[in-house]
């Protein structure tokens, strides 16, 4: 009898083995076009009209990514992470270069970046058509997070 429930039990287990491993990671590339945003920007202040390289929302977003990297260009802007967890400087050596870094987290990518006293995280999901990013921002002591749609 336990030969048996061993027997039906094992292909079960090689089955979800495999479904796992063969689930990807989102593809998050393409041309974004902004939808929404909740809460609305405010006209000043972070993630709305402040430093204009850090945090604002742009109308239109590119990302490129390789199964080793990802572009994320907001407006002039441009961000590259490497998607293995490291920290990556730009320019290298300098201090108040940017600091980029990413992680998975099931289907969501982290992107973490950091420059000089400022530091943001957008989280980015993705389903079908429609790009959503939940941004955290900290700049000057103030905080605030924002949930961004875009859609393609």
């Amino acid at each position: 009898m336990m030969n048996r429930a061993v027997l039906l039990v094992l292909p079960l287990v090689l089955l979800v083995v495999i479904i796992g491993k063969a689930q990807t990671n989102a593809n998050f590339s393409g041309t974004w076009m902004l939808n929404k945003t909740e809460p609305p920007p405010s006209s000043s202040g972070i993630g709305g009209g402040g430093d204009p390289a850090f945090g604002v929302i742009a109308q239109t977003i590119v990302i490129d990514q390789t199964s080793n990297n990802l572009t994320f260009q907001s407006g002039s802007v441009k961000a590259v992470y490497t998607l293995d967890g490291n920290t990556t400087l730009t320019p290298p050596g300098d201090v108040n270069g940017l600091k980029t870094r990413a992680h998975w987290e099931g289907s969501k990518l982290h992107l973490h970046y950091k420059r000089g006293q400022n530091w943001g995280r957008d989280v980015l999901t993705v389903n079908g058509n429609a790009l959503t990013i939940l941004r955290d921002i900290e700049s000057g002591g103030a905080s605030t997070t924002r949930t961004i749609t875009y859609t393609k």
